[in-house]
């Protein structure tokens, strides 16, 4: 298959006091001063330098060079919350990995926000809201200066109170609640996963909070926002195709069931459009960090299908299919990261031709929780 370039973007996000959306989120009326999380111990450890792959396996977040070695590793509690209502669905948990331009940080269990020390520690950072029927979802800024979280609290019966707020890292001051809303916990009801930070304002997934079923979750929408006062900038929306899981610093692609891929920038801009590939672009896709190319990747479904991932370099340049590996995210422009493997891509390849992209299986396989570093 060979996608063309032709000029013309889970885990969509419903924040904003203003725009409207299909999911069922209103803005809180300004943001507002309140108290913060105490803070935990203030680390000091240097910045990380390289490129990873960021994988949960077993309980343990895994910092994977493009080599597919481990650089460092840290073990990671379970947060408490299992059901999203007295059906016993379960909620949609973003993986609890956030990464910065310096450093990698996770949520331990229900509350800790720790930093990945290598070779096989953490220090404490900060708090967020948790326990039996609260989670809290984070992202922190490229600069390792501010964190915004979104918060759950699950208690009631039939809703879900949802809370959105921003502030220091180190410190919890300058706190500020930018989102408020309650949604149903049916099959309509939509969260928002902080996914990172582009420009100094947030990068937002829109993705139902309750699971209904197995398999695996793509946004319904992007948004972007302010993060200063949860002010809509762009929104990114995936009605008949199927958005990039995961952001890029070049933005997020949406792929339909012809294989027409159509790219956005953070702006909400369409910066271009693949031509039809295959029928069924498969189950996920994602853009490079340079935005030079692009994966569609399929998983096996209950034995029945073969994973497989395409990778075409826009331009139009190499292209190959991997059978065997679902990609999730990439680690660099030649190095593609799956929950089993790291695949190698050689994107340099001159010409609009077919390569060879091999597979390096990691030491033991795990659920994808993003890249370092991790400005967008």
């Amino acid at each position: 298959m060979r996608r063309r370039a032709i000029l013309v973007s889970t885990a969509l996000l419903m924040l904003s006091c203003g725009g409207s959306s299909s999911a069922a989120h209103s803005p809180s009326a300004s943001p507002s001063a309140g108290p913060s999380v105490a803070p935990s111990s203030s680390p000091n450890p240097g910045p990380l330098t390289g490129v990873y792959g960021l994988v949960l396996s077993a309980g343990t977040l895994q910092l994977i060079k493009p080599d597919a070695t481990i650089a460092a590793s840290a073990l990671v509690a379970s947060p408490s919350v299992r059901y999203c209502s007295t059906q016993q669905d379960g909620v949609n948990v973003q993986p609890p990995v956030s990464a910065s331009n310096d450093q990698v940080y996770f949520r331990d269990g229900d509350t800790k926000i720790r930093m990945v020390v290598p070779p096989a520690s953490a220090v404490d950072v900060t708090t967020v809201p948790g326990g039996p029927d609260t989670i809290s979802f984070f992202s922190v800024s490229p600069d390792d200066q501010r964190i915004a979280v979104l918060v759950e609290d699950l208690s009631a019966s039939t809703t879900i109170s949802e809370r959105l707020y921003v502030e220091d890292l180190v410190g919890g001051g300058h706190h500020a609640d930018i989102f408020t809303t309650t949604i149903p916990k049916g099959k309509s009801g939509t969260t928002l996963w902080p996914m990172g930070w582009h420009q100094g304002a947030l990068v937002l997934a829109v993705v139902p909070a309750c699971a209904f079923q197995s398999g695996g979750l793509q946004p319904t929408e992007w948004h972007v926002a302010n993060a200063g006062t949860g002010t809509r900038i762009a929104t990114i929306r995936g009605t008949t195709c199927v958005l990039s899981a995961w952001p890029s610093a070049a933005g997020v692609g949406c792929a339909d069931a012809q294989g027409v891929t159509t790219l956005y920038d953070w702006s909400g801009k369409v910066i271009s459009v693949t031509g039809p590939g295959s029928p069924g672009a498969g189950d996920a896709t994602g853009l490079s960090p340079a935005g030079q190319s692009i994966f569609f990747s399929t998983r096996d479904t209950v034995g029945q299908t073969t994973p497989a991932t395409r990778i075409v370099q826009l331009g139009p340049g190499p292209y190959a299919t991997v059978q065997g590996h679902a990609a999730c995210g990439w680690i660099d422009e030649d190095h593609l990261l799956a929950g089993d493997a790291v695949i190698q891509f050689p994107a340099e390849t001159p010409g609009n031709l077919q390569v060879t992209a091999s597979a390096t299986a990691l030491a033991a396989s795990g659920q994808c929780a993003g890249r370092f570093p991790g400005g967008l």
